[in-house]
C-alpha cells in the first residue's frame, strides 16, 4: 500500500489548483539521508547526498517555502526526500533516533530501480536486507507512519528549483 502525504495545494498561472503530494517512502529514504549524515545544513540551504553518493541536491528554504532540485520535487511536483530530510533537520519533524541505525547504508536508489519503483518491494527489500525481525519492522512502519502524519500537518509551499545538480565526481 502506498501513502500520499498531501503537503499543499497552490494554484497555479491559470487559476487551477495543483496538489503536491509523497509517497511514504520518501519518508524512509529521507531518514537513511539523516542516518548516514547525507544532509549538509547551511543558513538558508542545505546539500543532500543520494543514497548512492553520486550527486548532492539543493533545498532552499525561506520561511514556509522549499524549493529543491531533485527529480521528485521538479518532475514529479511533490516532496521528495531531501526536503523531507531537511525537515527532520530543522526539527519540523521529530526524528526518532532509536530507529536511526536501521536505516545507515541504503541504497535506495538502488532497490527503487530493481523493483521499478515500486516503492512497497523496495521496503519489503530493505527490512530483508536488513534482517530486522517482524516486531521491529511493526514498530519502524508505526514511526514511518507517525512522521508522514507529522510532515502531513506542516503547512508549507513547496517548489522546484533550478540549482546545478551537484555531482560527486565534480569535487564539491
Amino acid at each position: 500500500m502506498i501513502h500520499v502525504v498531501i503537503t499543499n495545494i497552490t494554484t497555479d498561472e491559470k487559476g487551477g489548483f495543483s496538489m503536491i503530494a509523497s509517497p511514504l517512502a520518501k519518508v524512509y529514504e529521507a531518514y537513511s539521508a539523516v542516518a548516514d549524515g547525507r544532509v549538509e545544513m547551511k543558513e538558508d540551504e542545505a546539500y543532500v547526498t543520494s543514497s548512492d553518493y553520486t550527486k548532492k541536491s539543493t533545498v532552499r528554504f525561506l520561511e514556509n517555502t522549499y524549493s529543491s532540485n531533485d527529480n521528485a520535487t521538479i518532475w514529479q511536483h511533490y516532496a521528495g526526500y531531501p526536503i523531507i530530510a531537511v525537515a527532520l533537520m530543522q526539527g519540523k519533524v521529530a526524528i526518532r533516533k532509536e530507529i536511526l541505525s536501521y536505516f545507515k547504508d541504503v541504497n535506495w536508489k538502488q532497490l527503487n530501480t530493481k523493483y521499478k519503483n515500486n516503492y512497497q518491494e523496495a521496503i519489503t527489500a530493505f527490512f530483508k536486507e536488513k534482517q530486522i525481525h517482524e516486531d521491529t519492522q511493526n514498530m519502524i512502519k508505526q514511526v514511518m507512519e507517525e512522521t508522514y502524519e507529522e510532515f502531513c500537518e506542516l503547512s508549507f509551499v513547496i517548489k522546484g528549483n533550478r540549482a546545478k545538480k551537484i555531482m560527486i565526481e565534480d569535487g564539491v
